[in-house]
């Protein structure tokens, strides 16, 4: 009976042993599946960005054809609403994705140290959010550069303006002589015209600079938001007065308007308050020998040159290659045939001399 009471005992103690190492099994295993399914959800998305990121070069591939009239208004409707289509797909299983991730996080205890140990996945989802919306704001932008382009292309002036604008060239050219050497600049002067402590250039970039801002992570999404800001705010004007005359960076936004010069300067001066000092203001003349400006700069291995008088997407002339990017740019259809100089408000190039 002793025995028997002793095998009994003996096979409790087993069973609960036995039981105890499976529930210390089952509660350590699960957290590493929940992160698991976290690292496996985020390659999804990553992979599906990919696929949304090759979507969009080909819209804008497209929308580049079209703006240099190398297909036809139907090659373009149809190929951009079949894009379209495709990205609006993948932006559902994005979703759909995220949502997936929402569940994990829902289902589990937040206060597990395993769900946190790897810092890269609590990290990713900003990262991945931001991205999305970055390829939902080319996307927009494109679409309202076209647009853009279709209304301007029927826009023609009236008899009435015509009248004025010819009454008005004969006083500016009677006095033109006068305003060239009242604005007239030492090259001291021109460096010091770049002011990225400005009030108004402050303003400007605080109203776009996220907070905590850092130059390596958030310039060019934050430089983006600005220009297509300052694109659609301002009208930029050619004039063939061959007149010098540079606007406040105070009357350019209040009046919204702006000379290329001036504004120029006033995009270059932007992009130094960014922390950007490889931006700068370019001279250079063009194949039908009028002489432009634009702004230009370097930024993690990419040549940027940016001309908000033609209103054109904010990736338009980019290139790792810095001789390419000069090759690829136009005005007006002209090439640029020189570069004159450059400036900033830390040096001048004079491109003859260097």
């Amino acid at each position: 009976m002793e025995l028997e009471f002793i095998q009994l005992l003996i096979i409790v103690i087993i069973i609960i042993v036995f039981g105890t190492i499976i529930t210390i099994f089952n509660f350590r295993k699960k957290p590493k599946t929940v992160v698991d399914k976290e690292q496996t959800t985020w390659q999804t998305i990553e992979n599906l960005n990919n696929d949304k990121k090759e979507l969009i070069e080909k819209k804008k591939e497209i929308s580049y054809k079209y703006i240099a009239k190398n297909i036809t208004d139907q090659d373009y409707s149809e190929k951009t609403k079949y894009l379209n289509s495709e990205i609006k797909k993948v932006d559902a299983k994005i979703e759909l994705e995220f949502s997936k991730i929402s569940e994990i996080k829902k289902d589990n205890n937040p206060e597990d140290e395993l769900r946190f140990k790897n810092i890269k996945i609590t990290g990713e989802l900003n990262e991945t959010e931001l991205e999305n919306r970055n390829l939902k704001e080319k996307v927009a932008e494109l679409e309202s550069f076209i647009k853009t382009l279709s209304k301007t292309n029927n826009l023609e002036p009236t008899s009435d303006d015509v009248t004025k604008a010819k009454y008005y060239s004969i006083i500016i050219n009677k006095y033109k002589n006068i305003i060239n050497d009242n604005e007239r600049k030492t090259i001291s002067e021109m460096k010091d015209s770049v002011k990225s402590s400005d009030l108004t250039i402050k303003n400007i970039a605080s109203k776009f600079t996220p907070i905590g801002y850092d130059f390596d992570k958030d310039y060019i999404p934050t430089l983006r938001k600005i220009y297509n800001y300052l694109k659609s705010e301002i009208d930029v004007v050619t004039s063939d007065l061959k007149i010098t005359y540079t606007l406040s960076f105070s009357k350019i936004i209040t009046e919204k308007i702006a000379d290329q010069h001036s504004m120029a300067i006033l995009f270059c001066s932007i992009m130094h308050n960014l922390e950007d000092k490889n931006a700068k203001i370019e001279m250079v003349m063009l194949e039908n020998e009028d002489i432009h400006a634009l702004v230009s700069t370097k930024y993690k291995n990419t040549n940027y040159i940016f001309d908000l008088i033609q209103k054109t997407p904010f990736d338009m002339f980019k290139n790792q290659d810095e001789k390419k990017v000069y090759e690829e740019y136009t005005f007006n259809n002209n090439k640029i045939s020189q570069r004159i100089y450059a400036y900033n408000q830390y040096n001048y190039i004079d491109f003859d001399k260097s």
